[in-house]
């Protein structure tokens, strides 16, 4: 009966040795910002899902790993015309995989770093069209202690057809103070 005993425990100790190490769990999360334009436009979305990871020894505790996906839904673009007849309005949509890691963003200099405080950057440079996009993702020691973001998008130069050339945001639009929702 012991020896049973000791070969069953030698058995689930070796199997414990051998198991493959548990891996980090993923969220996505969305950041949902609001697009306008100064004309009488209704305002478009841009969605941009990130990956949120965390590490085998803090279980709950999330931090931003990469850009997945960003969505642009009826976003107004001012464009124009072919031989210069006038210009129109774009309603810019469409979605597009991405792998942008996100870097995490150093201290204030001569500050000490404060617990479950951190902030992550990243800056994309299309590929389909010329224009930018930098977002970063923080969590405040202050006040609620919410995931925000902020960032900016400029599109300088997108050709949509012969009709629509040149299609632009018309400067930069930002945005501040966002929440980070997951994503079920």
């Amino acid at each position: 009966m012991r020896s049973r005993l000791a070969i069953g425990l030698a058995t689930l100790l070796v199997a414990a040795l051998i198991a493959p190490t548990a891996h980090a769990a993923t969220q996505i999360r969305q950041v949902r910002v609001s697009i306008d334009d100064s004309s009488a436009t209704p305002p478009g979305t841009l969605s941009l899902d990130f990956a949120f990871k965390n590490k085998r020894t803090s279980k709950r505790k999330f931090t931003p790993r990469q850009l997945r996906r960003i969505d642009f839904a009826q976003v107004p673009l001012s464009c124009m015309n072919a031989a210069g007849t006038g210009g129109s309005t774009l309603l810019f949509t469409s979605a597009m995989q991405t792998a942008v890691k996100l870097t995490k963003a150093p201290q204030p200099a001569g500050r000490k770093p404060k617990p479950n405080r951190f902030a992550f950057r990243l800056s994309y440079n299309f590929q389909a069209f010329v224009g930018t996009l930098t977002v970063t993702i923080d969590k405040p020691n202050h006040g609620p202690r919410r995931l925000r973001s902020q960032g900016s998008l400029r599109i300088v130069d997108l050709d949509a057809g012969p009709d629509q050339r040149d299609c632009a945001t018309n400067g930069l639009k930002q945005w501040g103070g966002l929440p980070v929702t997951l994503i079920p």
